[in-house]
């Protein structure tokens, strides 16, 4: 079994090892790209020594200078996009370089935090075990768990009443006569009528037994509203309970030093707060450079291209496609030296090609794999499984699947699926409801503080049971 945070340096770790192999075939795809314009200049070299020996003076000096002119401007294009793919290259290294110290800072705050909470709860494990002994502490805890009882059953006599009058009141309200007399408060002090309505509505109360249905009505709606009062009362004597109890635990704790300790882990979780902060903004220049890169190297390379397009149209001319032909027809020892020469290069631009598709590809899909785990690191953040407490206890597994990723035998997907399948949220130093727990928000968002006592209200015990 790993902790969370050791899983974490594994994903990072990884994320790592990929952009390196993605460093490593940008390297080789720059090279087959400029191995293919470097092979044309000397297809079109082998022309222009072509031309010098087969061309009139005229001609030679019109189609020798196009030639030049083409290797020059891709010379240019190939200079330019060298010096702008190295500048974007060592920017992007630079923020690599960044989001890893980031990294390594968060792991160590969040080392830090781990300790300090270390020493909170051994503090706090060793003053619960000798207080418990004591008659103060045994008297207070033996007072809120009679008082917790009292008001457990005092919610569930008001929710059965609140019940029983919402079912037994109905036959009341159904009676049309009854709800008349009961609206228009007779027989109680705010009944207020001239003679002939009393006469009237005294005649009613006797056809409807008015006068002892009130009584049964009133006591309906009375019972529930005073079980509620009692419950309300008797949950306030649970929390004063828990509250002198929890007191009491914070005595002992204060005396035994909590605070100092209390303090380290403020602190430390300071750190880790800025050290989050530091790896966001980090991550957040990483990621956009990541699209410039994606944009410039992965979903195109413009001037590679206009480079071999340029030196392609140069020795296309219909005239060096003639001045070609004739050679091959009347081939002198000179002429035949060019020729193969020619063809050889021919071959090899077509194998520096190849070469270059390959290494984009493999580009493209390594770049997938490094934004697949890329995502699954920030879901495993996001879902806090690097918190103090959490743990994976399938560590070979995420081992194995890491590895496959590197090679790309493992697809992306399956990293979540082993992640969420692997992660265990062990106890917490925020569990313990002792002394009232420690006063500082838990890193991850995992809340698991104990009740009892269903929804709705519920019965907090704040202390451990």
């Amino acid at each position: 079994m790993i902790s969370g945070r050791q899983a974490l340096a594994q994903i990072e770790q990884t994320i790592a090892k990929i952009r390196q192999q993605e460093a490593q075939l940008e390297r080789n795809w720059q090279t087959a790209t400029e191995d293919v314009a470097r092979l044309r200049i000397e297809r079109t070299e082998a022309f222009r020594e072509l031309a010098r020996l087969k061309l009139n003076a005229i001609t030679k000096n019109e189609v020798v200078g196009q030639l030049d002119a083409a290797e020059r401007q891709a010379l240019n294009l190939i200079a330019s996009r060298r010096e702008a793919l190295n500048a974007l290259t060592a920017r992007r290294q630079e923020a690599e370089t960044r989001v890893r110290q980031a990294e390594a800072e968060r792991h160590a705050a969040a080392e830090a935090l781990e300790a300090a909470l270390g020493e909170v709860e051994s503090l706090r494990k060793g003053v619960e075990a000798q207080i418990r002994v004591s008659a103060d502490w045994t008297e207070a805890r033996a007072r809120l768990e009679e008082v917790t009882g009292q008001a457990q059953q005092a919610e569930k006599k008001a929710v059965q009443a609140e019940t029983d009058q919402n079912e037994k009141r109905r036959p009341y309200e159904a009676d049309p006569l009854f709800m008349y007399l009961w609206k228009r408060k007779f027989g109680s002090a705010a009944y207020r009528v001239n003679s002939f309505s009393r006469f009237m509505d005294r005649l009613v109360a006797r056809v409807v037994g008015y006068d002892k249905a009130r009584a049964n009505y009133v006591l309906l709606n009375e019972i529930p509203a005073r079980l509620r009062e009692h419950a309300r009362r008797i949950m306030n004597e649970m929390r004063d309970a828990r509250e002198r109890l929890t007191a009491l635990e914070r005595r002992a704790l204060v005396a035994a030093g909590i605070e100092a300790a209390e303090a380290k882990v403020a602190e430390a979780q300071g750190a880790l707060d800025d050290a989050d902060g530091r790896l966001a903004e980090a991550r957040e220049a990483l990621t956009a450079m990541d699209r410039t890169y994606d944009s410039s190297v992965l979903d195109g390379d413009a001037p590679y291209r206009e480079a071999v397009e340029v030196l392609a149209a140069a020795d296309a001319r219909e005239d060096l496609n003639q001045l070609y032909q004739e050679a091959l027809r009347t081939p002198t020892p000179q002429d035949e030296d060019i020729v193969q020469r020619i063809q050889a290069t021919d071959k090899r631009i077509t194998d520096a090609l190849r070469h270059a598709v390959d290494a984009h590809r493999q580009l493209q899909e390594v770049a997938q794999r490094r934004a697949t785990i890329e995502h699954e690191w920030e879901e495993f953040r996001r879902q806090g499984y690097d918190n103090p407490s959490g743990s994976f206890g399938n560590e070979v597994v995420l081992g194995n699947v890491l590895g496959g990723l590197l090679t790309g035998a493992v697809g992306g997907a399956i990293l979540g699926e082993v992640l969420r399948g692997g992660f265990h949220q062990g106890p917490s130093p925020w569990d313990s409801g002792f002394g009232g727990g420690i006063p500082f928000p838990q890193p991850g968002g995992f809340g698991t503080g104990g009740s009892f006592g269903g929804g709705g209200g519920g019965f907090r015990t704040g202390g451990s049971f």
